[in-house]
């Protein structure tokens, strides 16, 4: 979903959706080759026990993103946001693994992903 703050810049948000809807999108051959080649069966309906995380370069794209819509963007991303586990926050995991926001992306996805132009001091998610 495409979002625009009230200075004009335009984002992406990010959604819960699911696995028939991929396939509807996408199609069951563009599944199978992402993700069923490697025998992951769900993108969406992975159960609260399987104690899946977030791709750490992914999570720290997504905090810097959410840091840039404002304040209010930024504290409910950190308190609203769960990981599968429906428990922990994400300013609760970023609590326990602050090297999260020093780890750059990869070179090629540095520009899309902030790269080095963004730091955020560790001592802000406490």
């Amino acid at each position: 979903t495409k979002s625009q703050t009230s200075d004009g810049k335009v984002g992406i948000l990010c959604t819960r959706s699911s696995d028939e809807e991929y396939i509807l999108r996408w199609g069951q051959e563009r599944f199978n080759e992402h993700y069923g080649k490697y025998n992951i069966t769900t993108i969406w309906n992975w159960s609260p026990s399987s104690e899946l995380r977030p791709c750490a370069t992914y999570l720290r794209h997504c905090v810097l993103s959410a840091r840039n819509m404002g304040d209010k963007c930024y504290n409910s991303f950190l308190d609203d946001t769960y990981l599968v586990d429906r428990k922990t926050t994400i300013r609760e995991y970023l609590n326990s693994y602050p090297d999260i926001m020093d780890r750059l992306p990869p070179p090629e996805l540095a520009e899309r992903y902030g790269g080095e132009f963004f730091l955020i001091k560790k001592s802000e998610f406490y």
